[in-house]
This record gives C-alpha cells, structure tokens and sequence, in this order.
C-alpha cells in the first residue's frame, strides 16, 4: 500500500509540475508578446556531426538524433526478419541424396544378397553323375600310366644318346661300368 501511495504522490507532483511549465503567468512588466510558431526543425545534413549534449524534445517526447553514416566504418549486416530462407539449396540437395542413398542400402542390400543366394543354389544343381565319376577316374589312371611309360622312354633316349658320344669320341672316357 505505502507503494502505491508514493506513486501516486509523485505523479500528482509531476502533473503539477508539467502544468506549471505549461501555464505561462502574466508579466506585468513587459506587454506580452505574440508567441511565434514553432519552427519545423531543419533535418541535418549526414555530413555535419550532431552536437554533443543536445535533447531535442517533440510533443514532450525526447527525440535522438540520427547518427550519420561513416563510410570508413565497417558494418555488419543483421537480418531482423523471421527465418524465411535460412537452409541454403545445397543442404536440401544433399539431404535428398542421403535420403535416396539410405533407401537404395535398405532396399537394395537385401536384393543383393537374395540374387547372390539364388546364383549359389543354381551351381549346386549342377552335380555329376556317378557313371560320370567312373569314367574320369578311368581316364586319370591312364594318365598316370601313360606318364610312366614316357618317363622311361626318355631315360632310354639319355642313355643311348650318351653312348652315341662315347663312340664318337675315345671308349676309355666311359666309365667300366658303362664299357660292354
């Protein structure tokens, strides 16, 4: 309560005092003089500096002046608007192309591994008959055979090849073993 009654008490005070200052009592001593209209204040150029501890009062409002713009200062640039343009394209471009990549992995990974699956099973369709396996091991041991028979011939194709020389040359080169 005590607030408020000192609130009160203030603004009564300050209305009387805006009263005052309004209300201009009579001068006897001097005749009154017409009051002259308010001249409109010249806007300053930007190239004169405003004066220091000046207070320009409107309609009993204060009014700042504006400070005039220096070319030589840097500025920074500050959007007071609401967020319209705040993701740049190129976020939305890539974001797409994460979302299309994510849904091709999650898609396309299983496929793969199904399409791979069904390969895999083809091939193993594919067995060999038991006749088949006969026959091959048939043919491997002739192989083998064949390939004994070969290696004999060509350790009788060194031996006679070496006597060949021999006789070319002086039979006491040949080893005794050798000599018949």
């Amino acid at each position: 309560m005590p607030v408020r009654e000192t609130l009160q008490q203030q603004t009564r005070s300050a209305d009387q005092t805006t009263r005052s200052t309004t209300e201009r009592p009579e001068k006897l001593e001097r005749p009154e003089r017409r009051e002259r209209p308010e001249r409109a204040e010249r806007p300053e150029s930007p190239d004169v500096a405003p004066r220091v501890n000046q207070v320009i009062v409107r309609n009993g409002v204060p009014v700042i002046p504006a400070i005039p713009a220096v070319p030589a200062i840097p500025s920074i640039e500050v959007h007071t608007g609401g967020p319209s343009n705040v993701i740049p394209p190129q976020v939305v471009d890539l974001a797409f192309g994460a979302f299309v990549m994510l849904a091709v992995v999650v898609i396309g990974w299983p496929l793969s591994r199904a399409f791979g699956r069904r390969l895999e099973r083809s091939g193993q369709s594919a067995a060999i008959s038991p006749a088949l396996t006969d026959q091959l091991r048939r043919i491997e041991q002739a192989v083998d055979a064949m390939s004994i028979e070969v290696e004999r011939i060509s350790e009788s194709q060194r031996y006679l090849t070496k006597i060949q020389t021999a006789q070319l040359g002086d039979p006491a080169t040949l080893p005794a073993s050798e000599r018949r």
